[in-house]
């Protein structure tokens, strides 16, 4: 009997410290095709609508990857915003939307504001849909109304209206028509 309790103890696992978080895994919990994100506001009302033509979820970080995404907003004063890329990465909430590969972002006026729609298109760009900013580190194409101005760098901030181009700024401002 000692030495069978002997051989028990000597084949039992030994404790080696606390455990050991399991590794966060490389591959998608879940993944969706033709899929789409809402987000609402406390009173019911549409924020933002991620459309995407095939969306993973990573856990760790939770983010969705997004294939040929759409974006679209409208805010309480009917500003209009509309994104599209051939790749997207998003927040789980649809707050934080990076565009990358082709992206193209339409900022539309809202009713009776005076100007066209804002475009702007580059590489790269990020829009954070609930302070309603459009921003980029890597080169940027703004345009509206004819007029066509590059940066390196882009920051627009779609409730006041105002753009802040970083960099080296080139472009050709045709003034009001007459």
């Amino acid at each position: 009997l000692a030495a069978f309790t002997w051989w028990l103890v000597q084949s039992s696992p030994q404790n080696e410290g606390p455990a050991r978080a399991a590794q966060a895994s490389s591959a998608p919990d879940y993944a969706l095709q033709e899929a789409r994100v809402a987000r609402f506001d406390r009173s019911g009302r549409l924020e933002a609508v991620v459309d995407g033509k095939r969306m993973r979820h990573y856990p760790q970080p939770d983010r969705l990857l997004i294939d040929e995404v759409q974006l679209l907003g409208r805010d309480e004063n009917g500003q209009g915003l509309r994104a599209t890329a051939r790749q997207g990465e998003a927040d789980q909430v649809a707050e934080v939307v990076t565009l990358r590969g082709g992206a193209r972002v339409v900022a539309t006026p809202a009713p009776g504001k005076p100007g066209g729609p804002v475009r702007f298109e580059g590489e790269a760009l990020s829009v954070n849909t609930r302070d309603r900013v459009v921003s980029s580190s890597v080169p940027v194409t703004l345009s509206q109304d004819g007029d066509v101005v590059r940066g390196q760098s882009m920051r627009h901030d779609e409730r006041t209206g105002v753009t802040v181009l970083g960099g080296r700024v080139t472009g050709r401002y045709q003034g009001p028509s007459r």
